[in-house]
């Protein structure tokens, strides 16, 4: 096993001298992480650069790694550090560096984008055959969950679950069969075919006509962008993303470190997808390749959104099944959050070392003392206290395998550089790393040996692996459709079918010859986009490479006169994929797959509060708030819901720095205040302070209190994610109307006695539920809070 250097012990040892001895080293044995490792602290704790570290060292040890990056901070693991005498002051081996440079073979993929190396995931994609049964039925449980959830249902209300029960039976029967499909498109085309008799099988797991609606939303899916996400790229391949196999394009020297950026991904729900995918098929995989020993470190970065204590998401059953059965087949995991309470309790138990950063808010703390309590209670007390006061890189390491006691720990520096790439860095660092080719057998001439290969290019190696593959794929697909006369033929004489085979196989389909359609009628025929307008797509491509461009900038990336320049933006307006506004005396345009939305000032992805409401949540909070209008239920009539809707409304997170004045206790033995750096979050408009109750909800208030940071409010009790503000509902009056970054840094400062530092917008889920009486035309409109569906007054 694999000693893994994680950083060095905070507290220095003294001899009989008074000479202090140079900090203890702390190190990890590599098979700790098959009982997990989880990173807590706030913002700027430094929880990333520990994992990143711990990453570091997995790899020097030649274990590869599947890290899931949401916001850019990992992709920098490419990047390497090569200063040897900054490495040395840290106190770092310079030729731990160079070994580590020396020895991983990185690649940055970005799903459904170009911009790194291309992947996408096909739900049905994955590779069933030869899996024991329990397995099995648990995989196509996890392929139908993944697809009702792409379709947008609440995966625990009535039509989700429903769906989730037609989709498993299908595909089951289907397996059963011998006819499972190849992919989505091919699982669709097969639905929308079913006659009447064939979807009487699924009457008694949900209405006929919501199994019809759902088939409808199910060929959209593969229409348009979103197809992207099922064709762009390589397929989604664990093989691959481990450096193993003919289909890896792997240096066997080398170790692979796969860092899949999620930010490419528009929406929560494709990015939950691509989550499940990518752990139903490692479950898969691991099952097939058991090892007692690390054999792979699978790495996520503020887990929290993924696997929340209260929602389902698509990917939390196969992370709950992941954190539960990874150590008994090799698989080590490696998860960070800022928000403790928001990860599910659960999955949180399945984690044997614990590093406790920095925490400010008393939820963070509250949830993670009855882990700390367990691990180490005769130092409770102490490490609760030490927490808000450590600094960044700082950590607590609560380690039962390792040590006997907890080690206060200094993150160690890395060999790599930490910063955050955005998608036009990763696309520089794709068209720029090169890789070493190795020749074949060189060959000898009279001058001597032929010269090496140019080196390749990250994007250059993986271009040509997609292309081979591709072309392996059209001979196979060339090869089949020779056969397909005799498979016809073998299903025409298998009309009639056995009873009892019907029954064996839950009778899924009542007509053995129409279950799959051939390839002469596939979904592709019958959806196939139109074609292409090559001058839209350039005009389109180049729009992309800003967030919005005047005539005149378009007109000089593009190379073109002012006056065409125009033209072409404007029939991509008037092709609805891009937009225009006034800023000032410009007309300015903005691409609209790039899901920003610059004429509101929002030129980059927001923060949002991920909601926690369900439809059918509002359906039951509908019927607790509908007015009551008729006299015992004999005159008139009484309201009902019309329509419910989300809307994002804009919130203000203003972070500070505040100084907390001690217990008098705490203060006769050690300092006088406690520095906090926190947030609290405003009204855009007046400025009251928002104060957040889980069970109450939302409110607002002058002054809560004389402290900032001991204002309770959205940090700790839920999750920000990062979203594109084209795919939020937005209020835009809150935007056009807000006061500006000093008036309320202004405002803040005079109720409290704390320090300023930034503002920044975030938006905050409601909904507007409209309700009405038959025969009346007006409407009464409540807004609930999306995160307790409890009524705002805003």
């Amino acid at each position: 096993m694999a000693e893994l250097l994680v950083g060095f012990d905070r507290v220095t040892k003294t001899d009989p001298d008074g000479v202090q001895s140079p900090p203890e080293a702390i190190t990890l044995d590599s098979s700790t992480l098959l009982r997990h490792v989880m990173a807590l602290g706030s913002s700027g704790s430094g929880k990333t650069v520990f994992c990143k570290a711990l990453t570091e060292e997995m790899l020097r040890a030649g274990i590869p790694a599947i890290c899931i990056d949401p916001q850019g901070d990992l992709c920098s693991l490419a990047l390497h550090l090569d200063d040897p005498e900054f490495l040395a002051e840290k106190g770092l081996d310079p030729e731990a560096a160079r070994e580590l440079a020396a020895t991983i073979d990185p690649v940055i993929f970005t799903p459904a984008s170009r911009k790194g190396v291309a992947m996408s995931a096909d739900p049905v994609g994955s590779d069933i055959s030869g899996m024991p049964d329990r397995e099995r039925v648990y995989a196509i449980t996890g392929m139908a969950t993944m697809i009702v959830s792409l379709l947008g249902y609440d995966l625990e209300g009535d039509d989700g679950a429903g769906l989730v029960a037609v989709f498993d039976r299908a595909l089951t029967g289907l397996h059963k069969r011998g006819k499972f499909p190849r992919d989505l498109q091919q699982f669709t085309h097969w639905l929308l075919h079913l006659d009447d008799a064939g979807k009487a099988e699924f009457a008694n797991l949900l209405d006929a006509r919501k199994i019809d609606q759902a088939c409808q939303k199910l060929a959209r899916l593969d229409v348009g962008a979103r197809r992207l996400l099922f064709h762009e790229g390589l397929s989604l391949d664990i093989d691959l993303l481990l450096g193993f196999g003919e289909r890896a394009a792997a240096d066997d020297s080398k170790t692979r470190l796969s860092i899949i950026y999620l930010n490419s991904l528009n929406t929560q729900e494709d990015k939950e997808f691509f989550v499940a995918a990518l752990t139903e098929r490692l479950y898969a995989w691991m099952l097939k390749h058991p090892s007692k020993e690390p054999q792979a470190l699978f790495y996520i970065d503020e887990v929290a959104p993924f696997i929340p204590p209260v929602r389902k998401p698509a990917c939390k059953p196969a992370l709950s099944l992941m954190f539960k059965q990874a150590r008994k087949y090799g698989i080590c995991c490696l998860m960070a959050t800022q928000n403790p309470a928001d990860v599910d309790y659960k999955a949180m138990a399945q984690f044997g070392t614990w590093a406790l950063g920095r925490m400010t808010t008393r939820q963070d703390m509250a949830k993670v003392q009855p882990t700390v309590k367990s691990l180490d209670p005769v130092h409770v007390d102490k490490i609760m206290e030490e927490l808000p006061a450590q600094k960044p890189g700082q950590f607590l390491l609560i380690s039962p395998d390792n040590f006997d006691h907890t080690r206060s720990l200094q993150t160690r520096w890395l060999y790599t550089k930490h910063e955050t790439l955005d998608e036009d860095r990763i696309e520089r660092l794709v068209d720029e790393y090169t890789f070493p080719v190795e020749p074949a057998e060189p060959e000898v001439t009279p001058e001597g040996e032929e010269p090496p290969p140019p080196p390749q290019t990250m994007r250059e190696r993986f271009d040509a692996l997609e292309a081979e593959l591709k072309a392996t794929s059209a001979k196979s697909e060339t090869a089949a459709r020779a056969a397909e006369p005799e498979v016809a033929a073998d299903a025409a004489d298998n009309d009639e079918i056995d009873e009892e085979e019907v029954e064996e196989v839950e009778e899924v389909e009542a007509d053995d010859a129409e279950e799959l359609a051939s390839p002469a009628r596939s979904a592709s025929a019958i959806l196939a986009p139109p074609k292409p307008d090559p001058e839209l797509e350039e005009t389109d491509k180049l729009l992309l490479r800003a967030s919005s461009m005047a005539a005149k900038d378009f007109a000089a990336k593009a190379g073109i006169g002012e006056g065409a320049a125009r033209a072409r933006l404007r029939r991509l307006v008037k092709a609805g994929r891009a937009k225009e506004w006034k800023d000032g005396r410009v007309q300015r345009y903005f691409s609209v797959a790039g899901g920003l939305r610059p004429d509101l000032g929002l030129d980059r992805k927001v923060s949002a509060l991920i909601t926690r409401v369900s439809s059918n949540d509002v359906e039951r909070k509908a019927r607790e708030l509908r007015g009551r209008t008729s006299f015992f239920g004999l005159i008139g009539e009484d309201e009902e819901l019309q329509r419910a809707e989300v809307e994002y409304r804009l919130v203000m997170q203003l972070g500070f720095t505040e100084k907390v004045t001690r217990a008098f206790i705490k203060r006769l033995f050690g300092r006088d205040h406690d520095e906090m750096v926190d947030f609290v979050y405003m009204h855009p408009y007046n400025l009251r302070i928002v104060v957040y109750d889980g069970d109450k909800g939302i409110s607002l208030h002058d002054q809560p209190g004389e402290y900032a940071s001991r204002i309770i409010d959205f940090d700790g009790k839920t999750t920000l994610e990062e979203a594109a503000p084209a795919n939020l509902k937005l209020r835009e009056s809150d935007l056009k109307t807000r006061k500006a970054d000093d008036v309320i840094k202004a405002s803040f400062k005079q109720r409290f006695k704390a320090t300023p530092k930034t503002v920044k917008p975030v938006f905050l889920p409601v909904w507007n539920l409209h309700f009405g009486s038959p025969g009346r035309s007006a409407e009464r409109i409540v807004t609930i809070d999306g995160l307790t569906g409890n009524p705002l007054e805003w």
